[in-house]
């Protein structure tokens, strides 16, 4: 266990991602493994609000020469199917225009912000949500009762 918080470490730093994680990242993430070596890594955070659970997208990263082959297609909906499993209602994802295409193809929602209930919880703030930061939204388990959306 040791050896691959290491290696995800590396990853995450071979990406100038930042690579403080503690213990409990570890119970809301998952990696993607090509032979003996972590070629991708995603992560949610869960945030509890009043008497729901909902999740936002932490990280998502596959290592530059195994994109483009639907690994982080299958990254994200291995993550999206872990937060259901754990009672996660929604999962947000904020991305920058030039990666939305990638959340759109997946059957996320656009949305125009993030709820104000999220962003009094988590602190979030204008510093967080930059001007070219669009939001993206999973109702679950709802987002596995569409037709996958890949081929747009």
């Amino acid at each position: 266990m040791i050896e691959e918080k290491n290696n995800i470490i590396e990853l995450l730093s071979d990406y100038d991602m930042n690579t403080k994680r503690n213990s409990k990242d570890i119970h809301n993430s998952m990696i993607v493994i090509e032979g003996e070596n972590i070629i991708g890594y995603g992560s949610y955070i869960p945030i509890k609000i009043e008497d729901d659970c909902i999740g936002i997208i932490d990280v998502i990263l596959i290592k530059n020469e195994f994109r483009n082959q639907y690994i982080g297609d299958g990254l994200i909906k291995s993550l999206l199917n872990l937060a259901d499993k754990k009672g996660i209602s929604k999962v947000y994802a904020l991305s920058n225009k030039k990666e939305s295409l990638f959340y759109k193809k997946l059957g996320f929602v656009k949305r125009d912000k993030l709820d104000e209930a999220l962003i009094k919880e988590t602190s979030l703030n204008n510093i967080f949500l930059e001007a070219d930061t669009e939001v993206f939204e999973a109702k679950l388990p709802d987002f596995f009762n569409k037709a996958c959306k890949s081929n747009l």
